[in-house]
């Protein structure tokens, strides 16, 4: 069973009073020596029950055990001070009161009210006067009410500083996951687009090598040029994860998705139709990094799942809202599963406080549509 101790300096000022106490009993007369010293003997059997109260935590193991352990405290030590009348017991007198204000949770008015009656019965009986008993007795209840309001406002400002140095805790965890789902998002984006781009042209050139080397040659320094660019971008894409730099360059969105077209074109096998509404240069970075990677994963995506081979995007501006679209001719699909890339693409979209929507039949190709709230760059 877990215990309370009692603090030691509170111990041995609690001993201090009681021989204090017990050498006035001894000195005033006309009580004869075994009645002091049955008066003394009480007042150490108090002194142990003030011990066993706390060292046993009968407020929190015994509620009635304690108002009954409170209550002969209160009671006898009144009667002491009404007996005896010395400074040392007047002290003892209040430290039921600072048990019940300091010590407690919660004030138990009753214990206040039977404390109070004590002190009235004891100021009539001992004939003290208002200034001389009551006006003190009440600025000590006062100070002993404003000490227990400081150690309240102390503990809830202890219990809040624990509360936001958890709740940091878990922004500092929930920031690192969102760290690493930016991460893996980013890489996905760069890496993916640029491994389908290098797969298309190295194909081409395998089966060019024999019917027509000098294409074959020209289709490989292509990808050699691709390999060079994904470099460039994985580098880019690093410098998003640290500080977003790579759209601080102020390339134009157009120039971008135009380059992205480039890339995946060899030999005519791919065919792009871009419309792009030049209002949208002027939407802020964020949504143009949205734009673009929407764009590239749609793109991706239509080339490795649907093995499309047509792409038609449109880019716009309308009533405050950016619209992309991008349509295949891929195979298409009646249950739309969403991969990595496609939850990717909600992901940023959403982000952005936009919308977006795949739409897709067997056999009809694939359709992703966004909407964004148009922002102006203000950078």
């Amino acid at each position: 069973m877990e215990k309370h101790k009692t603090p030691s300096v509170m111990m041995i000022f609690r001993i201090i009073l009681i021989i204090m106490a017990s050498i006035d009993i001894m000195g005033q007369s006309p009580s004869s020596i075994p009645i002091k010293a049955a008066f003394i003997i009480g007042l150490v059997i108090l002194h142990l029950n003030d011990i066993y109260r706390n060292y046993y935590q009968l407020y929190e193991k015994n509620r009635i055990i304690y108002y009954i352990s409170m209550s002969v405290s209160i009671i006898a030590i009144g009667l002491y001070v009404i007996q005896f009348d010395n400074i040392p017991l007047n002290i003892y007198f209040i430290f039921p009161i600072v048990e019940i204000f300091i010590y407690r949770p919660t004030i138990q008015i009753g214990l206040v009210i039977l404390h109070i009656f004590m002190f009235v019965i004891g100021m009539f009986a001992l004939k003290a006067g208002i200034q001389q008993a009551l006006i003190p007795y009440l600025a000590l209840m006062a100070l002993i009410y404003l000490v227990r309001s400081n150690s309240r406002e102390r503990e809830k400002g202890n219990l809040l500083n624990a509360e936001l140095m958890e709740a940091n805790a878990k922004l500092k965890e929930i920031t690192i996951i969102k760290e690493r789902t930016r991460i893996a998002q980013e890489l996905h984006d760069s890496i993916g687009h640029a491994l389908i781009a290098l797969k298309m042209h190295l194909e081409f050139a395998d089966n060019m090598m024999d019917s027509n080397p000098e294409k074959s040659k020209d289709v490989m320094k292509k990808a050699l040029v691709i390999s060079q660019t994904s470099i460039t971008n994985l580098r880019k894409a690093v410098d998003v994860l640290k500080d977003n730099q790579a759209w601080k360059d102020k390339v134009k969105l157009r120039d971008s998705i135009e380059d992205l077209i480039d890339s995946l074109q060899t030999a005519g096998r791919l065919q792009f139709e871009l419309f792009f509404d030049d209002t949208v240069e002027f939407a802020s970075r964020d949504i143009q990094n949205g734009i673009f990677e929407t764009v590239r994963e749609a793109i991706t995506n239509g080339i490795k799942h649907g093995n499309a081979r047509t792409f038609h995007i449109d880019i716009f501006v309308n009533e405050k809202k950016a619209l992309v679209k991008v349509e295949d001719d891929g195979e298409g699909c009646t249950d739309i599963k969403k991969s990595h890339g496609l939850r990717g693409m909600e992901e940023r979209i959403h982000l952005l406080r936009g919308s977006i929507q795949f739409v897709s039949a067997k056999g009809h190709g694939f359709a992703v549509e966004a909407e964004i709230p148009f922002v102006t760059n203000v950078e």
